[in-house]
């Protein structure tokens, strides 16, 4: 699952960092269907974490 995390200054100290993957393939089709969804689960504790880094 090929994945891309484009990080970009924005004005005010501010960052925005997206998160692109390609949900192609077995795993990406079996954790689409998940519930809880594990692959946005995961996104979202790497975003949290990134936060929590930048924060100290």
């Amino acid at each position: 699952m090929p994945h891309a995390w484009p990080v970009e200054d924005l004005p005010g100290g501010r960052v925005r960092i997206l998160t692109q993957g390609t949900r192609i393939g077995l795993p990406a089709a079996v954790l689409a269907h998940e519930r809880p969804n594990p692959m946005l689960d995961g996104h979202q504790a790497w975003l949290d974490g990134l936060v929590g880094a930048a924060s100290k």
